[in-house]
């Protein structure tokens, strides 16, 4: 009984290593994520060719049945990952039913919810599929710059939303004063306030489809107005992100230094499976990694020539 106790254990922390191990680094790991990926991707490709008439009428039953076989492999790997989920050792004093509050498992449960909402509700809810595309958040180590850029838009979201305020304020005031410039010459496409809306979000966004310009002096003056703000107003997130994502991959590239001057401080070499681990965690390419080690390695040699206490250089002996 406490061999096959022990072998329930390896077994599960086995499964927990292949799921949700870090780093990625083994071969079994490397293979599920593949399969794993290959088969979200030739999810979303089956919905895109199944809006075609001719192929879903023709392929049917492939399609249906490629269908019962991705959501059975999705369900049993949510399945699995919830019962390995205890041997998480950040949430080891947690509820395990905190697993689902994830953000991760939120995304494995909204890749399979839509086909069992189908057998309830007589709703085509075929186009839902394509949110097994959030699936593809889990495997952060191959989409850093997604998870990255999630980072930044959290971090940004304050200043993103007041800036936001402003260019709406501006927009409905210059709606506002197109409408009074342009409604009676032109009342088809600014006789009312939502009308001259429309054609002011055209105009910020450089989008300009043209069915509709000003035509008054005024007009054409507050329109040209328009046109130079929304070049700006476009480029303002564009910037506040841009800005944003540098310092956060400028952050995790120090965090990553810092444990690297750790490890070959305490221990005077570099753990090659402590620092794999690390750099999966924070993201940082594996060239970025190798430069950061090197720099490091340097610095420490080159601080070997120096007396720690007095700094004076050493002599050096061959």
């Amino acid at each position: 009984m406490i061999i096959n106790a022990l072998n329930r254990v390896d077994l599960k922390t086995k499964v927990y290593n292949l799921l949700e191990g870090i780093p990625r680094s083994t071969r079994g790991q490397k293979r599920f994520d593949a399969i794993l990926i290959s088969l979200i991707l030739l999810n979303l490709l089956a919905v895109i060719l199944g809006t075609v008439k001719q192929l879903n009428e023709r392929y049917e039953l492939i399609f249906f049945s490629f269908e019962v076989f991705s959501v059975a492999i999705f369900s049993f790997e949510l399945i699995l990952r919830f019962w390995v989920s205890d041997r998480n050792a950040d949430n080891v004093h947690e509820s395990r039913w905190r697993f689902f509050t994830n953000p991760y498992t939120l995304a494995d449960i909204l890749a399979i919810l839509p086909f069992y909402l189908g057998f309830l509700l007589s709703v085509d809810l075929r186009l839902l599929r394509l949110l097994r595309l959030f699936k593809l958040f889990r495997f952060s180590s191959y989409f850093r710059s997604l998870t990255l850029l999630w980072s930044v838009i959290k971090l940004e979201f304050r200043p993103m939303l007041s800036a936001s305020a402003v260019v709406a304020i501006m927009m409905l005031f210059t709606a506002a004063g197109i409408y009074l410039l342009e409604r009676e010459s032109q009342p088809e496409h600014f006789g009312d306030l939502p009308s001259s809306l429309w054609w002011v979000v055209v105009t910020m966004t450089t989008v300009g489809y043209g069915d509709a310009v000003p035509i008054t002096w005024l007009g054409r003056v507050l329109g040209g107005l328009i046109m130079i703000l929304g070049i700006g107003l476009v480029a303002l997130p564009a910037g506040m992100l841009a800005s944003r994502f540098s310092e956060v991959m400028h952050r995790k590239q120090s965090l990553f230094r810092q444990t690297v001057e750790e490890s070959l401080k305490n221990n005077g070499q570099i753990s090659d499976a402590l620092i794999e681990q690390r750099r999966q965690e924070l993201f940082i390419g594996q060239a970025e990694a190798n430069t950061i080690v090197s720099s490091c390695i340097n610095e420490s040699q080159q601080t070997l020539h120096y007396c720690p206490s007095c700094g004076k250089k050493l002599p050096k002996y061959k």
